[in-house]
């Protein structure tokens, strides 16, 4: 199982989704999480004032490398799943790599998100050799769409660049990711009286979970997976 996990992008691109729907996994198998809020708009400290939060689930605050190196140690110590949104400033996406054993990259449906998410990765490249030994990053959609395009394809071509990995598994544009935002708890805890679409918000969560290796199994072999097949697949 990863034990720390930093999750961000040069360009908001979903950070907080993302950090709160594996969140929302681990507390649904029982594994205590916290989530760190290195972004500037706090969504996820904000989230953890609102009703439903599970109980091995709690949301800390840092906004330098010092509180961020300070939680997540702690966080070690006690055993528990560290989720870092480390939203778009640089010295905080590196100081969230270089903590975590593994960071995920953020892309958006957009050319300039991936723009970005390429000029992330190279401030991660530039970081090789320190922090944690074998860690790693990779690339994941945040933001998929049902139907394939121009736009889909354009940004995979921008990806493939890179040779870092493209996670298989991606977030598709649900309400039901936001609806935690507005309502409080998890996509576990929610009903359909507050959103629809949860069942496949879970099962596509859950995925994603497993293939970053949160619930034990690490993603596979480097460079195989296509942010088309994330960015323009069948819901």
């Amino acid at each position: 199982m990863i034990p720390v996990l930093s999750i961000g992008s040069l360009k908001t691109s979903g950070s907080s989704t993302l950090a709160l729907a594996l969140a929302g996994v681990a507390s649904a198998a029982d594994i205590p999480v916290v989530l760190i809020d290195a972004a500037r708009d706090k969504d996820l400290v904000e989230w953890g004032t609102k009703p439903g939060r599970p109980e091995r689930c709690t949301v800390e605050v840092a906004d330098d490398e010092m509180a961020l190196e300070r939680l997540v140690r702690a966080a070690r110590r006690r055993g528990e799943v560290a989720i870092i949104d480390a939203g778009d400033n640089a010295d905080l996406l590196r100081a969230g790599a270089r903590l975590a054993d593994r960071a995920l990259i953020p892309v958006r449906f957009s050319p300039l998100s991936a723009y970005a998410a390429l000029a992330t990765d190279q401030l991660l490249r530039m970081e090789m050799g320190k922090g944690r030994r074998d860690r790693d990053w990779a690339f994941v959609a945040s933001a998929v769409t049902t139907i394939p395009s121009r736009i889909a394809r354009t940004i995979e071509t921008m990806i493939e660049r890179s040779p870092t990995p493209r996670l298989e598994t991606g977030l598709v544009q649900r309400a039901a990711y936001e609806a935690s935002f507005l309502h409080g708890g998890t996509l576990f805890n929610l009903t359909e009286e507050h959103v629809s679409g949860l069942d496949r918000a879970r099962t596509e969560a859950t995925m994603l979970a497993y293939e970053v290796g949160l619930l034990g199994e690490r993603f596979g072999s480097q460079g195989t997976g296509h942010i088309e097949s994330g960015y323009a697949r069948a819901a």
